[in-house]
Protein backbone atom coordinates (compact mmCIF):
# COMPACT_ATOMS: atom_id res chain seq x y z
CA UNK A 1 0.00 0.00 0.00
CA UNK A 2 2.58 2.45 1.06
CA UNK A 3 4.68 1.65 -2.71
CA UNK A 4 1.54 2.50 -4.51
CA UNK A 5 0.90 5.76 -2.44
CA UNK A 6 4.18 6.74 -3.42
CA UNK A 7 3.36 5.93 -7.28
CA UNK A 8 0.52 8.33 -7.28
CA UNK A 9 2.40 10.64 -5.64
CA UNK A 10 5.20 10.76 -8.08
CA UNK A 11 3.06 10.50 -10.86
CA UNK A 12 0.74 13.81 -9.80
CA UNK A 13 4.34 15.20 -9.50
CA UNK A 14 5.48 14.17 -13.01
CA UNK A 15 2.13 15.70 -14.29
CA UNK A 16 1.79 18.84 -12.77
CA UNK A 17 5.57 19.36 -13.88
CA UNK A 18 4.84 19.08 -17.58
CA UNK A 19 1.59 21.32 -17.59
CA UNK A 20 1.45 24.21 -19.41
CA UNK A 21 0.88 27.31 -17.54
CA UNK A 22 -2.81 28.85 -16.66
CA UNK A 23 -4.48 30.05 -19.61
CA UNK A 24 -4.76 33.59 -18.20
CA UNK A 25 -3.87 37.16 -19.68
CA UNK A 26 -1.41 38.15 -18.05
CA UNK A 27 -0.29 41.89 -18.54
CA UNK A 28 3.32 42.95 -18.94
CA UNK A 29 6.05 45.32 -20.27
CA UNK A 30 8.77 43.20 -20.88
CA UNK A 31 9.60 39.38 -21.54
CA UNK A 32 10.97 39.30 -17.58
CA UNK A 33 7.21 40.13 -16.18
CA UNK A 34 6.42 36.54 -17.33
CA UNK A 35 5.93 33.71 -15.33
CA UNK A 36 8.87 31.21 -16.84
CA UNK A 37 8.30 27.45 -17.37
CA UNK A 38 10.69 25.11 -18.71
CA UNK A 39 8.85 23.55 -21.29
CA UNK A 40 7.51 26.70 -23.19
CA UNK A 41 8.48 29.98 -24.98
CA UNK A 42 7.28 32.89 -23.43
CA UNK A 43 6.90 36.10 -24.75
CA UNK A 44 5.56 39.30 -24.01
CA UNK A 45 3.33 40.40 -27.02
CA UNK A 46 0.59 43.31 -27.19
CA UNK A 47 1.20 43.46 -23.24
CA UNK A 48 0.26 39.89 -22.61
CA UNK A 49 2.84 37.18 -22.09
CA UNK A 50 2.57 34.50 -24.80
CA UNK A 51 3.23 30.97 -24.68
CA UNK A 52 4.70 28.61 -27.15
CA UNK A 53 5.31 24.40 -26.67
CA UNK A 54 8.93 24.36 -26.95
Amino acid sequence: MDSFLKFVYVFIIFLAIRLPPAKETIPCKTKADCPQHIYYIIECLDGFCNYWRD
